[in-house]
């Protein structure tokens, strides 16, 4: 029987078994450890380097395109609330590191610029419906390529890459 233990400053660590079984986890264990950095023969109390960090952690935001606003203005008087839906959808899943949109997100930012849908729930499902837009969870959408070619022919621009 053998036993290998390792104590990282009390975090302790005990394999025990056979001395191959040991000698198995301790190869893994000091290729781990490696990773780790600092060891428990580094002074007490001494933190390890830092690494720089820039003055703002955050990810960069994903690409964003026009102003919302502008968009929207862009959409001609024929169109529906499931256009303009859709519209806030590819709006804020551009915006979004899951590249999702929900309901009730979409709708928030579309009453926040002044537009008021009757059902925005059912404007959702007829864009699922005309394939314009795809479930990525329950709940989340994504606006699909046909969704992304239908808002260009509304707007007269391009929208795909921002």
């Amino acid at each position: 029987m053998a036993r290998l233990r390792v104590n990282l400053a009390a975090g302790e660590f005990e394999v025990e078994g056979s001395e191959d079984f040991v000698r198995d986890y301790a190869e893994r264990i000091e290729a781990l450890l490696d990773r780790l950095g600092p060891t428990a023969g580094d002074p007490p109390g001494e933190p390890p380097p830092a690494t720089p960090t820039p003055a703002t952690s955050a990810p960069p935001e994903p690409t964003a395109g026009p102003p919302f606003g502008e968009l929207l203005q862009g959409l001609p008087r024929s169109a529906t609330d499931v256009d303009r839906m859709l519209l806030a959808g590819l709006h804020l899943q551009r915006r979004a590191p899951e590249r999702a949109f929900t309901t009730a997100d979409a709708n928030r930012l579309l009453l926040e610029h002044g537009v008021k849908l009757g059902n925005p729930s059912q404007s959702v499902k007829q864009n699922l419906v005309a394939k314009r837009a795809f479930a990525v969870q329950r709940g989340r959408y994504r606006v699909a390529q046909t969704g992304l070619g239908h808002l260009e022919q509304l707007t007269g621009r391009r929208l795909a890459d921002g």
